[in-house]
């Protein structure tokens, strides 16, 4: 197993190997803390003093005043600071369940004096909910106050009964109600019953469901262009949402199947997933080109018969719009660095294509996975006949980086490294980077060059050339070499590409039970030569820090020793990501083949089971 530790981690346990010795420090200083907080609180007690409060100290009820008192300190004492002071206290108890909290003040030179009468707290006892018929109490119960009737039974404390609350209560209730098509729902809440002095608080709310509104005829009139069918897909799933929790899931839901003339059958309607699908709509225009679409939209569920709403959608969808020039504009306080064509070359593949947002929120995305920039923005305008102009703006971010690596693993021992790095050689926006690595095992030094559009061509480029000296467990090994990597992603989750490799590499220090197997140890002094393909598909939703998805990736060589004929290899990954609640669970395997040619291949190109960075 190993692990590793970046400095940061390193520092702060040296921070906390030495707290030892600097505890009187600390004692001080958390000392010195108190002291200023104090001090603060007398300060607000020579301007606001609070009576008549049992059930909050008065620096927690100045520290809920914070912002008025700090006002009186600054600004001095009038009728309306020393009103508002009063009213802000009285509206902390009220949020806390004293419903019949009042306060009152006077005023003495500077200060304002602010009387409390508290009442008793109220809690909630419970809910009754009458005339639902759609939603079970459990539901109603949810959207109310956010818990079951259990817990409120069992902590009751924890729910303080204000009315405002209940009012917004309500009001969760009666969206819940209207996103789910009964657009004439009453909810009542003014069913209150207090008992026990008035500590406890029975709610009674009284629902009016009245009818529920479906969609009906969906209509589409104007230059629609594309066929009904492609229109009623682009309109999107009704079901989505909030419908989460409505009747509807305990509906069939439509299926593609369904007949394109009543699409949406039974579907609780709403204004707002009428809204939605009228925006799905207008998009769906704007991706295949048409840049200055506009969607009309025609429902009354005023009008409806037997609550089926006919939904019409009117379409204007003006010209196809194709990418124009492009107008860059630098934010940045100091000269750029990067240049000025860089921006304009990433962005010029989609000069003349027909409009298509996706396509240029990819190449937006392609250009913040760089690094090159701390902000970029970039909008489209119509330009007079058919084409979109995109103007971009940005700032760029310091270019140069320099990284440290401290850590402990039970094969290497410990390690250590430094990082130094360019993402904009030159300006032209590649990065290079020269890495070392120090471990109780040995040392390695890596040049890393990146060119991700050799030629501006959608080819990638990976270039590194590399020096090894390490001391395994049998043997010891000096090696150098490089190796280039050619890439081109074909498909949106799918990379393909071919590599070269080259090395030249020493065996010594064998050990005598090593020397006396030549067959195992193999050549100790060659120069290796492979040539390949590589694969890489990528489902993941992040690359660097994913949630969900797969991962594949594999590789096929073929290799020669001293110019000779000398083996093939393969090599196979796979990671599996799936989130279970608030916990991710990731699988992975890979698997290796190798096929000597010769009778006998270098022992540090074979596969072991296990090493410093698996599981066996």
């Amino acid at each position: 197993m190993r692990f590793r530790l970046p400095l940061i981690t390193g520092l702060i346990f040296a921070c906390v190997c030495s707290a030892g010795a600097q505890d009187r420090q600390t004692q001080g200083a958390l000392l010195g803390a108190d002291l200023v907080k104090t001090a603060l609180e007398t300060k607000a007690r020579d301007f606001v003093e609070i009576q008549g409060n049992t059930s909050y100290r008065e620096d927690e009820l100045l520290a809920a005043i914070g912002e008025q008192v700090r006002e009186i300190q600054a600004q001095g004492l009038t009728p309306a600071r020393a009103d508002d002071a009063a009213f802000y206290i009285g509206a902390f108890y009220r949020k806390r369940g004293f419903a019949k909290a009042t306060t009152e003040y006077t005023t003495r030179g500077k200060k304002v004096i602010v009387r409390v009468s508290e009442g008793p707290r109220s809690t909630l006892k419970q809910i009754t909910f009458s005339g639902n018929r759609a939603f079970p109490e459990a539901t109603l119960y949810d959207y109310m106050i956010g818990a079951t009737p259990e817990r409120l039974a069992r902590e009751p404390a924890q729910f303080p009964y204000t009315e405002a609350e209940v009012a917004a209560g309500g009001d969760r209730v009666r969206g819940l109600y209207l996103s789910e098509g009964y657009l004439n729902v009453k909810v009542d809440t003014a069913g209150i019953e207090l008992s026990e002095g008035g500590t406890r608080a029975a709610i009674t709310v009284r629902i009016d469901e009245g009818i529920r509104f479906t969609f009906g005829e969906v209509r589409f009139e104007g230059e629609t262009i594309f066929s009904r069918e492609e229109l009623v897909a682009a309109l999107g799933d009704a079901l989505s949402g909030t419908a989460a929790k409505a009747e509807d899931l305990r509906r069939k839901k439509p299926t593609a199947a369904q007949s394109a003339a009543a699409p949406f059958e039974g579907v609780s309607y709403s204004p707002g997933r009428a809204n939605a699908m009228q925006r799905n709509l207008q998009s769906f225009y704007k991706a295949r080109g048409y840049f200055q679409a506009e969607v009309g939209l025609a429902a009354d569920h005023a009008t409806a018969s037997g609550g089926t709403v006919p939904v019409t959608f009117s379409a204007r969808p003006g010209g196809l719009h194709h990418f124009g020039g492009v107008d860059l504009k630098n934010e940045g306080a100091a000269p750029p660095r990067l240049s000025p064509t860089f921006l304009a070359t990433r962005f010029a593949g989609l000069i003349g294509e027909v409009y298509d947002p996706e396509k240029l929120d990819e190449t937006y995305r392609e250009m913040l996975r760089t690094g090159l920039f701390t902000t970029l923005r970039v909008s489209t305008v119509a330009q007079p006949g058919d084409e979109v102009m995109l103007s971009i703006s940005a700032e760029e971010a310091k270019a140069k980086e320099v990284g440290f690596t401290l850590g402990f693993g039970s094969y290497e021992g410990a390690t250590a490294g430094i990082r130094l790095g360019d993402r904009n050689l030159f300006g032209r926006g590649r990065p290079l980077t020269f890495s070392f690595d120090y471990s109780q095992r040995g040392m390695r030094g890596e040049l890393l060059y990146v060119d991700p559009w050799l030629c501006e061509t959608r080819f990638a480029l990976r270039s590194r050339l590399y020096s090894v000296v390490r001391d395994e467990l049998g043997y010891s090994k000096n090696e150098i070499g490089g190796r280039i990597d050619l890439t081109r992603k074909l498909l949106p989750h799918l990379e393909l590409g071919v590599f070269v490799e080259g090395a030249s590499v020493k065996v010594t220090d064998v050990s005598p039970q090593l020397a006396a197997s030549p067959q195992l140890l193999g050549p100790t002094d060659y120069t290796i030569t492979s040539v390949g393909v590589t694969q890489l598909t990528d489902y993941r939703d992040n690359a660097i820090n994913p949630s969900r998805g797969l991962v594949l990736s594999s590789s096929l060589d073929y290799a020669m020793l001293d110019g000779e004929p000398g083996f093939t290899r393969s090599t196979f990954r796979f990671s599996y990501y799936l989130p279970l609640g608030k916990t991710l669970l990731a699988l992975g395997a890979r698997a290796g083949y190798i096929a000597p040619i010769v009778d006998s291949i270098p022992i540090d190109v074979r596969f072991f089971n296990g090493g410093s960075t698996t599981v066996r």
